[in-house]
C-alpha cells in the first residue's frame, strides 16, 4: 500500500527533486502550493500527485488536508530566508514560517503524524574547524540558522511532551538539478550561470573559506532510503563528508568547461562560516549513502544545465 506524504516546499529545487524521486516509488504526494498556476504540467498529469493551493500559515486548512488524504508523512522545507538575511527578514519569517510551523507541528502531535524537517547543517552549527558530527553544540550567527534552531529546538520540545514523531535533517550546500542559475543562493548554481553569461564571479573574501558540497540527488536518494528503513527520532547530517574552497570549485568548474572566469573578491561577510565539513558517520550507520564526488556532481549539473538549454 503506498504511503501518503504531504509536501511543504516542495516546488524548490530540492523539493522538486523530492518529488521526483517519491512519485517514482510507493508513494502518493500532496503538494501545498501558493500558486498551483506554477506548477509544472508533469506534476498535474501524475496520478499520485495531488495538489492544494495554500499556504503553511493556514492551520484549518492543513488539517483539512491531513484528514482528506490520509497524510502520514510530513515533509516540510519551507523557509524564505538565507544566511545574510536581516533582522527585517528573520522578524517577517517568524509570523510568516516559524510560528505557524508551531501549530503544524501541535497539530502532527494530535494526529500521531510524524515531521521530517530540513534544516541547516552549516549555520545551524556556527563556526566550527573540526567534521561536524550531530553532537556538536548549536551555535548559529546568523537569522537563517538561528529560525532553523528555532524550529528544531521545538520539534525535540514536542518530542519530549507529546510524543512527536520527527526526522531532523541537516544538509550541507546543496547543488544540483532544477536549482536556478541565475538567482544569487547556491554557489555552483551561481558559479555556473556566470560561466554560462560570461559574467565575472563574485566572492566574499579570498576564496579560501571551505564547504562541503552535495549532490541535490543523492539528498533525495538518501531520505527515501531513512524514509523506507524507518529511521526516527533522531537528527542527521547530510553532506558529502569532504571540504573544498570557493577556489577549488571554480577550478574544477573551469576545467570540466574549458575556460576561465573573472573573479572580483570582496571583504569578507561576518555572516558567513569560515569552515564547514559535516561528518556523515551517523548516516552511513542507518542507510547506504554513499554521495558522488565534487567533479562528478558538478558535471551532471552542467549536463542537465545543457539539456535544458537544448531543450528550450
Amino acid at each position: 500500500m503506498k504511503k501518503n506524504v504531504l509536501i511543504l516546499g516542495g516546488t524548490g529545487f530540492i523539493g522538486r527533486n523530492i518529488v521526483e524521486n517519491l512519485s517514482g516509488n510507493d508513494y502518493n504526494i500532496v503538494l501545498l502550493v501558493r500558486d498551483s498556476k506554477k506548477i509544472s504540467n508533469q506534476y498535474k498529469t501524475c496520478d499520485c500527485i495531488s495538489i492544494v493551493e495554500g499556504d503553511i500559515i493556514q492551520s484549518e486548512l492543513i488539517e483539512s488536508v491531513i484528514l482528506e488524504y490520509k497524510i502520514e508523512l510530513v515533509i516540510h522545507l519551507v523557509s524564505n530566508l538565507i544566511p545574510s538575511s536581516s533582522l527585517e527578514d528573520f522578524n517577517i519569517e517568524l509570523s510568516e514560517v516559524v510560528f505557524p510551523t508551531f501549530k503544524l507541528l501541535e497539530l502532527l502531535s494530535k494526529f500521531n503524524i510524524q515531521v521530517v524537517y530540513f534544516s541547516s547543517g552549516g549555520t545551524i552549527y556556527g563556526n566550527v574547524n573540526d567534521f561536524i558530527d550531530e553532537n556538536k553544540s548549536l551555535n548559529p550567527i546568523n537569522y537563517y540558522g538561528y529560525s532553523k534552531l528555532m524550529i528544531e529546538n521545538h520539534i525535540r520540545f514536542l518530542n519530549t511532551t507529546q510524543k512527536l514523531s520527527y526526522l531532523i535533517l541537516r544538509p550541507s550546500n546543496v547543488y544540483g538539478k532544477y536549482q536556478r542559475i541565475e538567482a544569487q543562493q547556491g554557489f555552483i548554481a551561481v558559479a555556473l550561470g556566470k560561466f554560462i553569461s560570461n559574467s565575472s564571479m563574485e566572492i566574499w573574501g579570498n576564496g579560501e573559506v571551505i564547504r562541503d558540497f552535495v549532490d541535490v540527488q543523492d539528498v533525495t536518494e538518501g531520505l527515501r532510503k531513512l524514509i523506507e528503513t524507518n529511521v526516527v527520532n533522531m537528527a542527521l547530517n547530510m553532506g558529502s563528508g569532504e571540504g573544498n574552497s570557493l577556489n577549488e570549485v571554480l577550478s574544477i568548474i573551469e576545467n570540466i568547461l574549458e575556460r576561465n572566469i573573472e573573479v572580483v573578491y570582496k571583504n569578507k561577510r561576518a555572516v558567513d562560516l569560515d569552515r564547514m565539513i559535516l561528518n556523515i558517520d551517523k548516516i552511513k550507520n542507518c542507510i547506504d549513502f554513499n554521495p558522488k564526488s565534487l567533479k562528478k556532481g558538478i558535471n551532471d549539473f552542467v549536463e542537465y544545465i545543457g539539456e535544458e538549454v537544448n531543450g528550450k
